[in-house]
């Protein structure tokens, strides 16, 4: 009897990690990619602006300065822990069929995630990752076939002993949105911020 029982219990534990596994796999590899959306109710509304060469540049300047303000803040705040992080961190901007910016990104190394939640080596998260091994010949990173996963017997230990979570991107994000909000309403009257994909925590 405890036999089968030790037998059930193995394979529960291959069925979770199994589980983990698929969840991973759905997770972006590096670098890791935050995106903010900007949509209209009314089509007509931003085909309207499109044809006015000034309204249009305008809006397109005003997002740009704020995302540049955004980026800057982003950096200096992680500076203090990952000058890598500050270093590479990238705005960019994304535009629709009519020039009009409707997307606005920020990419970074995927360990900024990692600070930001306070995982690391032998303190993984609930779910887990995978990612692409990177090897680095003559200064440039190579991205190889192995894949590497989460080892099972960290996960659920984030944000424990010297791991402490630094939340250096989301309250940025949080606090700065209002001002993207108000440039948005200048401009348009039925514009919709979407930044359910922007934030770490979820």
């Amino acid at each position: 009897m405890e036999f089968y029982k030790r037998m059930s219990d193995k394979q529960s534990e291959i069925k979770r990690y199994n589980a983990v596994r698929r969840k991973a796999d759905k997770l972006s590899s590096t670098p890791t990619s935050r995106l903010i959306r900007m949509e209209t109710i009314s089509e007509i509304e931003r085909y309207n602006i499109a044809q006015d060469a000034d309204r249009l540049t305008a809006f397109n300047k005003e997002v740009e300065q704020w995302q540049d303000a955004v980026s800057k803040q982003l950096k200096a705040t992680i500076s203090s822990r990952s000058l890598r992080i500050a270093r590479e961190l990238q705005p960019k901007a994304y535009t629709d069929k009519y020039g009009l910016i409707n997307r606005l990104g920020f990419s970074f190394p995927r360990h900024g995630v990692y600070i930001h939640k306070g995982a690391g080596r032998g303190q993984g998260g609930l779910i887990g990752s995978k990612w692409s091994y990177l090897k680095r010949i003559n200064g440039m990173e190579i991205n190889t076939s192995i894949i590497r996963h989460t080892n099972p017997a960290s996960l659920g230990k984030q944000n424990e002993g010297n791991r402490q979570a630094y939340h250096w991107f989301d309250p940025v994000i949080k606090n700065r949105l209002p001002e993207l909000a108000d440039i948005c309403m200048r401009y348009f009257d039925t514009m919709l911020i979407d930044a359910t994909k922007i934030y770490i925590e979820k």
